[in-house]
C-alpha cells in the first residue's frame, strides 16, 4: 500500500483531481477549526463537549494515519492530519481531567478514566486493521466516516443530557461545513466508492440536524 510511506508531493496532483483536492483541503481545514475551538471551549469552560467513547475513537484514528499510515493526497494534507493528532491529544487529555464531571450515571463515573483508557487502546487495533486488511481508502476515509457517523449519532444525545449551554455553535457548524465539503471531494476521488458518499451525505443529514436542535435548545431558558 502506498500509503504506508509519507507523501511524495506536497499535494498531490498527479494521483487527484486539482478540484477534488481544494474541496478536501478545506474541509480538513475546517476540522481543525472544531478542534480547535472544542479546546479553547474546554480550557474556558472547564467541559469537553465531545463524547468520551467517540474522543477515544478521533485520536486513535489521527494517531494511526498520523504514524503508521498517510494520506496519498500530499505533505500538507499529511501536516493537517497530524494537527489535527496534536488537538486530539490535548482533548483526549481534558476527557480524561474533567470529563466524569457532567457524566450522570455514577457506575461509568466511577471508573470513568479506566474506561476511557480502555476504549483508546481498543479503538487502535480496530482503526489499523482495518487499513490493513484493505477495509480502507489511501486518505482513510472509510474508516473516517464511520466514525463520523458515531459522532453525528451521539452528539445530539450528549448536548440534551448535557444542556445545550455548553457546547459551541463554532464546533457545529466546522464540523458540518468540513464533512460536508470532504464529501464532496470523494465524489472526485472516488466515484465508484458509493458506501463512503453514501455515509457521507448521512453524516451531513445529522450534522445539519444537530445544529438546528443547538440553536432551538439555546434559545429555550435554563
Amino acid at each position: 500500500m502506498a500509503f504506508t510511506t509519507y507523501p511524495e508531493f506536497w499535494i498531490n496532483t498527479r494521483d487527484f483531481s486539482t478540484t477534488g483536492l481544494i474541496f478536501n483541503g478545506v474541509g480538513c481545514a475546517f476540522w481543525v477549526i472544531a478542534y480547535a475551538a472544542i479546546v479553547r471551549t474546554m480550557i474556558k469552560n472547564k467541559f469537553v463537549e465531545m463524547p468520551f467513547f467517540i474522543a477515544a475513537g478521533n485520536l486513535a484514528w489521527e494517531f494511526i494515519w498520523s504514524t503508521t499510515y498517510f494520506p496519498d493526497t500530499g505533505i500538507l494534507f499529511a501536516i493537517q492530519y497530524q494537527g489535527a493528532f496534536l488537538l486530539d491529544c490535548f482533548i483526549f487529555y481534558y476527557v480524561l481531567k474533567h470529563g466524569a464531571e457532567h457524566i450522570k450515571m455514577p457506575e461509568i463515573k466511577k471508573h470513568f478514566k479506566a474506561i476511557c483508557l480502555v476504549c483508546l487502546i481498543a479503538w487502535i487495533p480496530v482503526n489499523y486493521f482495518f487499513v490493513k486488511n484493505g477495509f480502507d481508502t489511501s486518505i482513510g476515509a472509510n474508516s473516517g466516516f464511520i466514525l463520523n457517523i458515531i459522532i453525528s449519532v451521539l452528539y445530539p444525545v450528549v448536548m440534551i443530557q448535557t444542556g445545550a449551554q455548553w457546547f459551541s455553535k463554532t464546533v457545529a457548524w466546522s464540523k458540518m461545513l468540513g464533512t460536508g465539503l470532504i464529501t464532496v471531494s470523494l465524489f472526485f476521488f472516488y466515484p465508484e466508492n458509493q458506501f463512503v458518499q453514501t455515509l457521507g451525505i448521512i453524516v451531513l443529514v445529522l450534522d445539519c440536524f444537530y445544529i438546528y436542535l443547538l440553536y432551538l435548545f439555546q434559545k429555550k431558558p435554563v
